[in-house]
């Protein structure tokens, strides 16, 4: 009845806003487009900084350019590096770049972008990719136009890296477009970026080509988009979805990233059942994965996952699926009644599981379900919000590159106190590898690690979503989940 309650609150919420902004409508130029960003938290967009919200790391791609980007599809394109070349050894990139300027009218040189990468490559020690900068040994300057980054071992997706938001530089404050902000007074406007040089003044713009960034909870944000005053809508996970079918929007409209990345159960901590990794195999075998997922209407796509690196990155002749992966849901279920049971009769009551999830529908669902299957092995749970502490967090992240050792970092000592210290020894043994495929193998043995203790319980791929029309120029479904603002009124990235 709880669930009930507050499920039918959120939609009445989904609904005032509506009628509030059903005043508000927009037709629409293609020239001129509405974003909205879906924040949970802090919605505030500030594209300063290393822990970006996704509304200021949309903000930042768009106003400050890296060496490479991202277009619409996902795939790295050339922004300030006009072209780029890759050793055989694969430990340095040399990058030649366009003749371009700063926003303020200044020369982009490579010295300046040299300098300003590796300051910002040593901010991002403390960021989500933390990882991966440490790759990085120096940039250096080679001429007027040309720098080299080496590294210290081959990063195959070192290029999706450099293509991330947070690699975009700005200089004193000056960004390098594709975009520039026109305004913030009225939520954030950004438009056609001009190459001036340092004399001129700035005139009265000429190009009509601008679009409005703003990010808000998810209700108004759907509100806002089934009012007609936003065009599209980004940053939609799992737990929103109940509001996009109580909002009653067009299923053509809900366009789903085929994103990789990780949803399940993180352990944060163990105690007493649940110390043991056999017990905690005991909650991944009873998850009825496919049941779970249709419960969320209008995702039929949505694909269950058994292990941590998806198989398109798997090493050929190594099994990382766990043993029972062959098992039906039935013998799951009585062979994880029978063990919890054996438990009691030795070690008596079991706790609840206690599970940290956002204060959502789609999180209520998920959570219902969860405690049901627990339910039906002996087991029980009990939900308690994200800032409180629990035995498990439920871990929802797309993978910004297609890189094995992003997943395996995810359950490091770093990252839990329910962690291998074996597979932590392993991970760094393999990133000090020169060798591809002995790196290779390395993580995917540290794969088998993990999956045997149990700290990750994998249910799915991620979900991400967006809302836009069938015909949104610039707007493409893609495997990064990212959706750039430029190709929206047709500016290019460079």
């Amino acid at each position: 009845m709880i669930f009930r309650s507050r499920f039918r609150l959120n939609c009445i919420a989904a609904a005032l806003a509506l009628s509030t902004l059903g005043a508000c409508g927009y037709a629409g130029d293609e020239d001129q487009v509405r974003v909205t960003v879906i924040e949970d938290g802090d919605a505030r967009i500030n594209p300063i900084g290393n822990r970006l919200n996704f509304a200021s790391s949309t903000m930042r791609a768009a106003i400050a350019k890296g060496l490479v980007g991202l277009d619409e599809e996902g795939r790295v394109v050339p922004a300030l590096a006009a072209r780029w070349i890759v050793t055989d050894d694969g430990l340095s990139y040399i990058f030649r770049l366009f003749d371009a300027k700063w926003d303020d009218g200044r020369q982009i040189t490579a010295e300046r972008v040299a300098r300003l990468l590796n300051q910002r490559l040593s901010e991002l020690r403390n960021s989500r990719l933390r990882y991966d900068v440490t790759a990085v040994d120096e940039v250096v300057s080679m001429t007027g136009r040309v720098i080299e980054i080496k590294l210290n071992a081959p990063h195959p997706n070192f290029l999706q890296l450099l293509a991330q938001p947070e690699m975009g530089l700005f200089r004193s404050g000056h960004g390098a477009g594709p975009m520039r902000l026109l305004d913030e007074e009225n939520g954030i406007k950004l438009g056609q970026f001009e190459q001036l040089s340092q004399d001129d003044e700035e005139t009265e713009e000429q190009d009509d080509r601008w679009v409005s960034l703003r990010s808000e909870p998810a209700a108004i944000a759907i509100a806002r988009y089934r009012a007609g005053s936003a065009q599209i809508v980004l940053n939609g996970k799992y737990h929103h979805l109940p509001l996009v079918g109580a909002a009653d929007i067009s299923s053509g409209d809900l366009r789903l990233d085929p994103v990789a990345g990780l949803f399940g159960l993180r352990f944060m901590r163990a105690e007493g059942f649940w110390t043991v990794p056999a017990n905690r195999e005991i909650l991944s075998m009873a998850i009825n994965r496919p049941a779970l997922l249709t419960s969320f209407p209008g995702v039929s796509a949505w694909q269950s996952r058994l292990k941590i690196i998806p198989e398109a990155l798997d090493v050929e002749g190594v099994n990382t699926y766990p043993d029972w992966a062959s098992m039906t849901m039935e013998d799951r279920i009585a062979f994880a009644r029978n063990h919890v049971s054996r438990w009691k009769e030795s070690e008596g009551p079991v706790a609840p599981l206690i599970i940290a999830l956002p204060d959502a529908a789609g999180a209520r669902i998920l959570f219902k379900r969860i405690q049901s299957d627990l339910r039906r092995v002996g087991l029980d749970a009990r939900k308690v919000s994200n800032s409180e502490a629990a035995d498990v967090e439920l871990l929802d992240e797309i993978a910004p590159y297609d890189s094995a050792p992003w997943f395996l970092k995810q359950f490091t000592c770093v990252k839990t106190t329910v962690c291998l210290n074996d597979a932590d020894a392993k991970i760094a043994e393999a990133d000090a590898a020169t060798n591809l495929q002995i790196k290779a193998r390395l993580y995917a043995e540290v794969e088998t690690l993990l999956v045997d203790h149990y700290n990750f319980i994998p249910i799915a791929v991620p979900i991400r979503w967006s809302l836009a029309r069938q015909n949104q120029r610039g707007f493409a479904v893609n495997s990064r989940g990212w959706h750039p603002l430029n190709p929206l009124v047709g500016i290019p990235i460079s």
